[in-house]
């Protein structure tokens, strides 16, 4: 072999051990942390934590117990009819007695109450005082009726949501 030839072998080998121990360096502390990862792995438990499952267990055990609950709803709460009467007059309007006196609802102005009153398909806002046609004369409005003086008597109408007085 010429000098040419053994001179780049020479440097070729030399490069070769040079890289070879610049790359130890760096993979030595690569390596020693990978056994520390390794062994930090090795003691890691898998699995899940003991206050969890007994959350977990609480939460099921209500669960089931919510699942026995029986609702039962007397008036349909979707049901707009329900709510409200609707404007061309079918709704819960149609259901009632057309003749009987409905207060449809009561609002005070300014020191008084008044009051709208259905009769016969005909709305009346009436005040203390004011007279019914075939009805009679309102004697009282407060916030949960109306009195009205009749031929026969006193009566006493509820504004919606309150219990008829018996």
């Amino acid at each position: 072999m010429s000098d040419r030839s053994v001179t780049i072998w020479n440097l070729i080998v030399g490069f070769t051990i040079l890289s070879l121990v610049a790359t130890s360096f760096k993979l030595f502390p690569m390596n020693k942390k990978y056994d520390r990862l390794k062994q930090a792995a090795e003691d890691l438990q898998f699995g899940t934590d003991k206050e969890l499952e007994n959350i977990i267990s609480y939460l099921e055990e209500r669960l089931e117990d919510r699942s026995e609950f029986e609702f039962k709803i007397n008036n349909t709460p979707m049901l707009l009819t329900n709510v409200l009467s609707l404007a061309d007059g079918s709704g819960r309007r149609v259901k009632r007695n057309r003749n009987a006196v409905r207060v449809a609802f009561v609002y005070q102005r300014e020191d008084h109450f008044q009051a709208q009153i259905d009769y016969r398909g005909k709305a009346f806002t009436v005040g203390v005082g004011d007279t019914i046609p075939n009805i009679g004369t309102v004697e009282q409005i407060d916030g949960t009726k109306v009195i009205i003086k009749t031929n026969s008597g006193k009566k006493s109408y509820p504004a919606p949501g309150y219990e008829p007085s018996t």
